[in-house]
């Protein structure tokens, strides 16, 4: 995954960047955060890929497209210049591009899905006055430009700062603890504009890489082994069950879950790794017919942790952090806004605990 001017040679090839922003201005200076390829796109830009094709292409039917969309990734960097265009376009969908400076939030932009659209952002004149100091809580600093992307495919063409100096981010201008979080959609962002997990990282001034799979975490072994490939990273959670409990049996549940964990607790055994069961929904109600899968689901996950009895191998019970079930949305699994803030809030306090 690309991150300010560091690649990991696992996923991608060390020089790719550079050839892939080739005659796009202004992208081979700024960081590519949560971006594991930079693909070519049909006419002019590059696509931001979280998961690369050689692992998009083994997930299941639905994951191969969810690993393509742009959720949680981010372009991020530093110029002095007063006015910036950034050039892109969604070409699938409707989106809402959202701009922040360090952590605190600039814009929001509509885009209309096949439409190159150009962005113009204007420095804030009066984050001067602030002692930089005091806007750091969430670990980025306030000169820092993050465009952030959502749940659709996105290109990038561009970005032009008027003769004005460009560069990534520098060591010291983002959070020095870097999060994984795997899952299903709840932590892929589905009815949210800040899933828990950017709830959470905020609260723990963790720079998060979200791999959510919205309704396609299967853990297949290829993308198993991909988790565990990653090396730039501090711990790990995974939110395991909710997607595979209409697919797979608790033996093929087990197989797949025991696989993951092997390889990260034997790959990376100094790292805090934390498996959150399935959070509260509607199957605890009389009539789901699936109550009894997500008990399996759960004990086998509660037996994994205790089978590797691992000090940096955790589990964190779903009930815990989705406590409230009125923060539910109507369909009775994917929290609304105000449930991923108590999510993230309740969340921040177990990983705190642990790290």
């Amino acid at each position: 995954m690309y991150n300010s001017a560091n690649i990991n040679p696992s996923s991608t090839n060390p020089s790719s960047i550079h050839s892939a922003t080739i005659g796009l201005p202004g992208l081979d200076r700024v960081a590519f955060h949560n971006v594991a390829e930079l693909e070519p796109a049909a006419g002019y830009g590059l696509h931001l890929r979280r998961i690369p094709r050689s692992v998009r292409e083994h997930l299941n039917e639905r994951g191969r497209f969810i690993a393509g969309e742009a959720s949680g990734c981010e372009l991020r960097f530093v110029t002095p210049a007063p006015n910036i265009r950034v050039t892109l376009s969604l070409p699938e969908t409707d989106g809402c591009v959202t701009v922040f400076k360090g952590g605190l939030f600039h814009s929001r932009h509509e885009l209309q899905a096949g439409t190159i659209r150009t962005l113009q952002l204007s420095e804030p004149p009066r984050l001067a006055m602030a002692d930089r100091r005091l806007l750091m809580g969430t670990g980025f600093a306030p000169e820092v430009w993050r465009i952030c992307f959502g749940r659709y495919a996105c290109v990038v063409s561009g970005i032009e700062t008027f003769g004005h100096p460009l560069r990534p981010p520098q060591k010291g201008e983002t959070p020095l603890k870097r999060w994984i979080a795997y899952g299903s959609s709840i932590t892929h962002g589905e009815n949210s504009s800040l899933p828990y997990i950017g709830q959470a990282a905020r609260r723990l001034a963790a720079d998060v890489l979200n791999l959510g799979m919205s309704g396609s975490c299967h853990c297949e072994r290829e993308m198993s082994n991909y988790l565990a490939a990653q090396q730039d990273w501090s711990f790990m959670t995974l939110e395991l069950g909710v997607n595979m409990r209409d697919h797979l049996s608790a033996d093929e549940f087990r197989e797949r879950t025991g696989y993951l964990l092997d390889r990260l607790v034997s790959g990376h055994p100094e790292k805090p790794v934390a498996v959150i069961t399935i959070y509260p929904n509607f199957a605890m109600f009389p009539g789901s017919g699936i109550a009894e899968q997500d008990s399996r689901f759960n004990a086998i996950l509660r037996s994994h942790v205790e089978r590797l009895s691992h000090p940096k191998l955790h589990l964190i019970e779903g009930d815990r952090v989705l406590d409230d079930l009125s923060g539910l949305s109507c369909d009775l699994i994917h929290p609304g806004d105000d449930g991923h803030i108590r999510m993230g809030e309740n969340l921040a306090r177990e990983l705190g605990g642990i790290l």
